[in-house]
């Protein structure tokens, strides 16, 4: 595959699935890297890279706007697919019940469960910006839910995890990547399902869609941007295509 291109970057049981699309969408590459960095390297040719992870994380007692935003967006049905981001002190916490103190001493709120577990990834993550600022003007926030959302005219109808959502969010990718079917079903034949979820799959490649689609020029909330004080974005960003129908290979 030819350098450049856009990558779609999702966390998975196995690490991190990135599915990377060519400027003109003709041809594709999807791999799990374990580490973060073995991601970065094997993908720092691409044009941008969507991330379905926090970036810049909240501070204090105030959340983030783009969390409040996003949510709003995704009214009525999925606005509770986006976790609240933890304040950036949790990111050095070693077990939940330190994380969980940290979070309700500095914000207020207390840190769910399902937000400690993504915890080790959202620090590599960060890890791997504060160190490399190239890799800090490639990576950009996003969300599969908001990304499906706003490429296809509205919330999903139903989750993503029922055989409902999977056919609902794959027809869709069907109608804007004509390699949606041949991804899945290499990806299903080569990890299993202990390493790579069948969502997985669907949030990664609406990303590198999203990307694709966008050329670069997405949109992001809050409009006006944000930052935390290591001047990471608290943005998340997508694509809405205005005044056309997204054609079957998204042309």
């Amino acid at each position: 595959m030819s350098r450049g291109g856009y990558v779609g970057v999702d966390g998975c049981p196995g690490g991190w699935l990135a599915v990377r699309l060519s400027e003109d969408g003709q041809s594709w590459a999807a791999d799990i890297y374990e580490d973060l960095h073995l991601l970065w390297e094997a993908h720092r040719e691409a044009k941008l890279m969507l991330i379905d992870m926090p970036i810049g994380l909240a501070d204090g007692w105030e959340s983030r706007a783009c969390d409040t935003l996003a949510r709003e967006l995704l009214k009525p049905g999925r606005a509770s697919s986006i976790f609240a981001a933890p304040v950036r002190e949790v990111l050095g916490a070693t077990g939940y019940a330190e994380a969980n103190a940290l979070q309700r001493e500095i914000s207020g709120r207390g840190l769910s469960r399902q937000s400690w577990g993504l915890v080790p990834k959202i620090r590599r993550l960060d890890e791997l910006l504060q160190q490399d600022m190239e890799a800090r003007g490639r990576f950009r926030e996003s969300h599969p839910e908001l990304c499906f959302a706003q490429l296809f005219g509205g919330a999903m109808r139903h989750g993503k995890k029922t055989p409902e959502g999977f056919a609902e969010r794959l027809a869709h990718l069907r109608r804007v990547c004509a390699h949606a079917d041949t991804i899945f079903a290499e990806l299903l034949a080569r990890y299993p399902r202990k390493a790579l979820a069948r969502d997985d799959m669907l949030d990664a490649l609406v990303l590198a869609v999203t990307g694709r689609l966008s050329g670069g020029a997405l949109r992001h909330v809050p409009a006006e941007g944000d930052a935390d004080r290591t001047g990471l974005p608290r943005t998340i960003s997508f694509y809405k295509p205005e005044g056309r129908t997204l054609a079957a290979g998204g042309q």
